[in-house]
């Protein structure tokens, strides 16, 4: 506990440049190689073809994250709203905005934004009034501006809003592309071997937190060469497949080095508030929270902190607002817990070389490679045979076949920014390849059983993504995966997946890229009806809401089954629980897992493939998303969709075919066209033929 006038007594000891764009680089990527001056265009070009390496590591991540800022600029115009009120609360004003609550916009407390009166939008100069975001309710944000606008204020007066982002996290992701070489990091983030070196003299006999280990060897593995740190300088990798208990590993290698090594300090970081909480909750379980410290950024609700972590975190009840403590304060913690943005405070502060001798990094596949080094550059110190001996462990842990970051810049994407530290390393650095006789276990353990899905959903994804080297657990107890395998509705007993067929229609409301396809909608509503519904008949077992996940790529999609769920269905909306029921996206689910899945994926035409492309959204020439969709079902998955145009898709092609040979398909009759016709007919549209 701290003593509560210590509000920000964090030191500020490294400067945190503005590092804007200049602004000739808009004009080159507007302008494209007919420039008047293309040398510029020639320059830029060359330096986003090069390969990323210590020599142009800080200019080739600098320029990638100004495109990305530039494209972030462009794209958060189209959510300006004209024409609107505000309501007056308490000193504040009250905005409406529809889609903030799923980060379109995203906006969080302590950001602004401008308005200016929608009757003077012609007037020059225009006045506008900045305000400053107090806080975020569902779809209302409450916003605090200067007493200029209150004098000015009565009920209905229309209002045009233009919103901005906060770029602290580019910021800070800019900073540590500049450090990471300064501070000598080119055997972290460019390893070459490893120096042999264990931090023990005799060997390592531990005494498991968590005794499911016993029956894991490769969790036990990756602990045990985490904790003797026979990779470094090297990161150590824990490559996680959907439901093989990545986490769990993780969690077990911080409590085994908390344990071994009394003057061990320890970093853990998450890109998400979520996966950092997750990582807080699993350590206090068996560490007392004063070894933990989890410091939270101010622009977070203190509503959404899990109860659970509350005493371990940087809420100051007396004040009722976030402390930051000085470094000498922040040295009694063994552990820090932050997400990867927020470890940026810690860099700033300076803490002696060498201070955290171990940085754990969990869903490191879901953050850009500058963002994962905000928690390395500046806080960890490459292991050193004379300098550091005992320090300059990392450890990523995450899965390059899920879902990477997102990203807006198309030009950022193809060069590389969409690329985690974790795949790069996994797809360019030999260390890490995997050779005829698998990975080399001094660099990363491959985690191979699955505790999440019934064997049959597993499947698919398993011979895709992951060599077929996924294992189904088997389990003493009752098994939940398979609760459903006799469930009336299966087309197939002891198949707990069913592909529906249908031919519906895609369809969009105006200006929006964003589709919905009513058809899949009610054979969804029909099946949920049938599960909630069920009450143990039927051979299915009761159905609780919180147990079912709804997928679906489109936000459109989304939104159209939420309503039909929550207002327009009488039977679903009269249920007690319905509310706990989650319909999402992809995005929104990765990282998660339900017992039930329902999957719409509504496309049922081909001609708006390209659109699909531009806009980053669908299912089809997106592997990742497919597979972290599949994998979240543990008992039951339904797939809705039109199978002629899935099948124009590899991996939707393999699993409708998988479904079709188990018989597990219904709905819509659809013929496969066989791979020889559309081998050829690959090979003519490779030619520029048609058919």
């Amino acid at each position: 506990p701290l003593p509560s006038y210590q509000k920000n007594e964090l030191e500020r000891e490294i400067p945190l440049e503005s590092y804007e764009y200049p602004e000739n680089l808009k004009d080159t990527i507007l302008h494209g190689p007919n420039a008047r001056d293309s040398s510029s265009w020639s320059a830029m070009q060359s330096l986003l073809e090069a390969c990323l390496q210590a020599e142009n590591y800080q200019q080739k991540f600098q320029l990638l994250l100004h495109l990305e800022e530039i494209q972030m600029e462009v794209d958060i115009r189209y959510y300006d709203m004209q024409d609107v009120t505000m309501v007056q609360d308490r000193g504040l004003l009250v905005l409406d905005v529809p889609g903030v609550a799923e980060n379109r916009p995203s906006v969080l407390k302590g950001d602004h934004l401008f308005v200016h009166l929608s009757s003077e939008r012609d007037r020059s100069p225009l006045v506008q009034y900045k305000g400053y975001v107090h806080g975020v309710e569902l779809e209302k944000v409450r916003l605090g501006f200067s007493s200029k606008l209150h004098k000015k204020f009565v009920n209905n007066l229309r209002f045009d809003v233009t919103f901005t982002f906060s770029r602290l996290p580019l910021q800070v992701q800019h900073r540590a592309a500049a450090l990471a070489m300064q501070r000598g990091l080119d055997s972290v983030l460019f390893p070459t071997g490893s120096c042999h070196q264990s931090l023990f003299t005799d060997a390592f006999q531990p005494q498991w937190f968590d005794r499911k280990l016993l029956a894991n060897e490769e969790q036990r593995r990756a602990v045990t060469h985490i904790v003797t740190g026979m990779s470094r300088p090297a990161p150590y990798l824990i490559f996680g497949p959907p439901g093989t208990g990545k986490t769990v590993t993780l969690v077990e290698a911080i409590k085994q080095v908390w344990k071994c090594f009394k003057d061990a300090r320890i970093l853990a970081c998450a890109p998400s508030n979520s996966a950092a909480d997750l990582l807080c909750q699993r350590l206090i379980k068996d560490l007392a929270p004063r070894y933990i410290y989890r410091i939270i950024a101010s622009s977070r609700s203190y509503k959404e902190v899990p109860d659970d972590i509350r005493p371990c975190c940087n809420w100051d009840k007396r004040q009722s607002c976030y402390v930051y403590p000085s470094k000498k304060n922040l040295e009694c913690y063994r552990i820090l817990i932050t997400t990867l943005v927020t470890a940026g405070r810690l860099v700033s502060a300076n803490f002696p070389p060498g201070f955290f001798s171990h940085v754990f990094i969990d869903e490191c596949g879901q953050a850009v490679e500058p963002e994962s080094v905000v928690a390395i550059a500046g806080l960890l110190s490459a292991m050193d045979k004379e300098t550091n001996p005992t320090g300059g462990q990392l450890v990523l842990a995450g899965d390059p076949q899920q879902l990477g970051p997102v990203l807006r810049s198309p030009l950022a994407i193809e060069h590389g920014l969409g690329t985690s530290l974790l795949e790069r390393l996994m797809l360019h650095n030999p260390l890490y390849k995997k050779s005829s006789s698998g990975y080399d276990p001094q660099f990363v353990t491959k985690l191979l059983w699955n505790y999440r899905s019934h064997e049959a959903i597993l499947r698919v994804p398993n011979e895709l993504f992951y060599d077929s080297e996924l294992k189904a657990c088997e389990s003493d107890e009752l098994d939940v995966r398979s609760l459903y395998c006799n469930w009336e509705e299966l087309p197939k007993k002891g198949f707990p997946i069913i592909f529906h067929g249908v031919c519906g229609e895609d369809r969009r409301e105006a200006k929006s890229p964003s589709f919905f396809n009513t058809s899949e909608i009610e054979v969804l509503v029909q099946y949920l009806k049938k599960l909630l519904q069920s009450q143990g008949k039927g051979g299915c077992p009761t159905v609780s809401p919180k147990e079912v996940g709804i997928i679906s790529p489109y936000r459109k999609q989304v939104e159209k089954i939420q309503k039909a769920i929550t207002s327009m269905d009488p039977v679903l909306r009269a249920l007690p629980d319905i509310h706990l029921l989650k319909v999402g996206s992809v995005e929104q689910f990765q990282g998660q897992e339900r017992r039930i899945i329902l999957i719409s994926t509504v496309r049922s035409c081909s001609e708006y493939f390209q659109l699909d492309q531009d806009f980053n959204l669908g299912f089809l020439k997106n592997p990742k998303r497919f597979n972290v969709a599949i994998t979240r079902a543990k008992a039951l998955l339904i797939v809705v969709g039109n199978p002629a145009v899935l099948s124009k898709d590899q991996h939707w092609q393999r699993f409708l075919r998988c479904c079709r040979e188990q018989g597990a398909y219904t709905g819509y009759p659809y013929e496969d066209e066989s791979p020889a016709e559309d081998g050829l007919a690959t090979s003519l549209q490779a030619l520029q033929l048609s058919a």
